[in-house]
């Protein structure tokens, strides 16, 4: 055991780096696309026949089957709507979430097409909202169906006719769930009874089971949602998105009006947390890597696909004190690998199968096919928590003289505040230096002692330039563990939550924000809208002529954007905002510290890819100064970045 008293630690903020790196053992290469009359070439659904054949659904309705040997499409039904997953049971016979319903679509004929749509399910609400999706059906060793049910959006309306019943406890909120079970993952039993099987749930693009027959969905970032994550999805559960708690037997009042202290009590944990901007923003299917995948030492391991970057996730969980957590680290993704990586499958060689979307949002199309050629990668296989911090299993032994450095684990933990709001900074960020290490005999095994470990804390470690011991550069270097429990002596949950019921905002205690990263040149200091805390704004990357990662995209209602600002002396600069409008003018109030400026009128910059800039006087003190941008009126435009002139 190496003990070290003093060490540098080397923090690096998250804002800005994009931990993708394929390994080299492992190739991606395109599908050809369907044959769809359609121009979109979006895959929604994906999975593998028995014969081998793989099966996909796309947005315009269609179902293709694909060869994979003789390289061949084959139209199999069309006519669908809008379907979101869909599920083998035969070769000749598919389970099919669309937005209506889940379907059994069958060919009984044997001539290759569809003939037969069979309901299996209709036991759910529809408003009309264009955003109450109905993702990825699933099935169970004993036959059952799941899927889910997604959320309304405040952005659209809910029609005068809807389907089910209508109940205005549900019909607040940014994202609402005012006809039955949205929000929910839903169950089929095999005697065909559907019912609500878990709540909380915004955007629950992706379902999926381990080879232990546990259940995880996935969800968006959002309200009530302080960043993505994957749950452990058990029956009659609460997982935090409150609009669903309409339709929970036993529930009483309504779910925006109730204390959001008794809504924290009430919530399961997630056990994986997916840091926004830098591991995923909309994190999608999950899938198991089974004995039969061809696709290295990774057996029994989850994979999350991503949509927002072009990645491929890989999940290390573990049971502690009955309840699943662990840890996500970036696996595929970057060139040649596209975005909007949505849905996953297992072809007949064990390779891994990419459908790609995108919706109007970030992302792309077609499907990849992701190849292990049978060399050994370097890559951890396992993190696992100690009592004293976390102990890394790697696939090749490790250099000795960097892995018993301590400045090459550089760890940071925070948390994410659980409120109305929509997303979360994080909260408590803090370094927290290693203090001793020990490597194992056959170099494969490494130690970290932390300094603390803090249960309810994501623990977050970006590796600074480990290697093998035959030079090999570890291929993914980011690790984020959700350490809800510890192994022994776990305090209670402290909740973190924030905010009113009526309000929606605030917090039980202030956030500590991490800094923004400045970004110099010639004309001053420029801070970009994805290192500003946002309380509404979404950050996108649509529209673009954006000179960050992202741009920020004010939804309507009561929203602002808030930079901390760093001047080395008191009195007047300037600053410059760069944005993008169109459809007229959308003002904002400039606020710095605490005080409002003026009222800006941001006028139209001829289209949302045009970009223009609007300069102020302000008046700066000595050290951190908060700037904000605030909705006055029903929306704003696109924010890029501010400029900053120092005095």
């Amino acid at each position: 055991m190496k003990r070290f008293f003093e060490s540098a630690l080397v923090f690096a903020c998250s804002a800005g780096i994009l931990f993708a790196n394929t390994p080299p053992e492992y190739t991606v290469t395109r599908v050809p696309n369907p044959p769809s009359k359609f121009e979109t070439k979006q895959i929604d659904g994906l999975d593998f026949l028995p014969d081998g054949r793989m099966a996909v659904c796309l947005p315009s309705g269609e179902i293709f089957f694909y060869d994979t040997k003789a390289d061949q499409w084959q139209l199999f039904a069309e006519g669908l709507h809008n379907p979101l997953g869909l599920v083998a049971v035969s070769n000749s016979e598919l389970i099919v979430s669309q937005r209506p319903e889940v379907t059994r679509v069958r060919d009984t004929n044997g001539d290759g097409k569809a003939d037969d749509f069979e309901v299996v399910s209709d036991g759910f609400g529809m408003s009309g909202n264009y955003h109450e999706f109905h993702f990825t059906p699933v099935r169970d060793k004993d036959g059952a169906i799941y899927f889910a049910l997604g959320t309304g959006s405040s952005g659209d309306g809910v029609r005068s006719i809807v389907r089910g019943k209508f109940d205005p406890r549900g019909r607040p909120g940014r994202m609402h769930a005012s006809t039955p079970f949205r929000g929910c993952v839903m169950k089929v039993t095999p005697d065909g009874k559907t019912i609500p099987w878990s709540y909380g749930h915004r955007t629950p693009n992706g379902l999926g089971f381990d080879l232990k027959g546990n259940l995880f969905v996935t969800d968006n970032q959002g309200d009530w949602v302080g960043s993505s994550k994957l749950f452990h999805v058990k029956e009659g559960r609460f997982y935090g998105h409150a609009p669903s708690l309409t339709w929970k037997e036993g529930f009483k009042g309504a779910p925006l009006e109730t204390d959001p202290e008794v809504l924290a009590k009430m919530r399961t944990r997630a056990c994986v947390v997916f840091p926004h901007g830098t591991m995923a923003n909309s994190p999608t299917q999950v899938l198991a890597i089974t004995p039969e995948a061809n696709f290295g030492p990774f057996t029994g391991q989850l994979l999350v696909g991503e949509m927002n970057k072009s990645r491929v996730m890989r999940i290390l969980l573990e049971e502690i004190g009955g309840e699943l957590q662990g840890a996500c680290v970036p696996f595929i993704g970057g060139s040649p690998m596209p975005g909007g990586c949505n849905r996953l499958g297992w072809g007949p060689d064990g390779s891994l199968y990419v459908g790609h979307t995108k919706h109007t949002w970030a992302g792309s199309e077609g499907i990849t096919r992701i190849e292990w050629g049978g060399e050994l990668p370097f890559e951890a296989v396992s993190m696992n928590l100690t009592k004293t911090g976390f102990r890394f299993t790697f696939t090749k032994p490790v250099d000795r003289e960097i892995a018993a450095n301590p400045a090459t684990w550089p760890f940071k933990r925070y948390y994410y505040q659980y409120h109305r709001k929509y997303g979360s900074p994080q909260i408590d960020l803090t370094p927290v230096p290693v203090e001793a290490i020990e490597i194992s005999q056959d170099g494969k095994t490494v130690e970290l002692a932390l300094a603390e470990l803090k249960a309810w804390h994501i623990h977050e470690l970006t590796v600074a330039g480990l290697k093998a011991e035959d030079g090999t550069p570890l291929a993914n270097t980011n690790f984020v563990y959700t350490l809800n429990r510890l192994l022994e002596n776990t305090p209670p949950d402290p909740l973190q939550f924030g905010g009113s019921a009526s309000r929606g905002g605030g917090g039980s205690e202030p956030a500590h924000l991490a800094k923004p990263i400045p970004v110099v040149d010639p004309a001053g200091t420029v801070y970009q809208a994805e290192d500003a805390r946002r309380d509404g704004p979404a950050l996108q990357t649509g529209n673009s002529g954006f000179t960050g990662r992202n741009y920020a995209d004010f939804g309507t209602g009561e929203q602002s954007i808030e930079w901390v600002v760093k001047s080395e002396k008191a009195g007047e600069g300037k600053v410059m905002i760069r944005y993008a409008l169109a459809g007229g003018g959308r003002p904002l109030d400039l606020v710095v510290n605490g005080e409002k400026v003026e009222t800006l009128p941001f006028s139209d910059t001829g289209g949302w890819k045009s970009w223009g800039d609007l300069t102020r006087p302000v008046m700066l003190r000595k050290g951190d100064n908060r700037i904000a941008l605030k909705t006055i009126g029903k929306t704003g435009g696109n924010i890029d970045h501010i400029q900053i002139v120092e005095p």
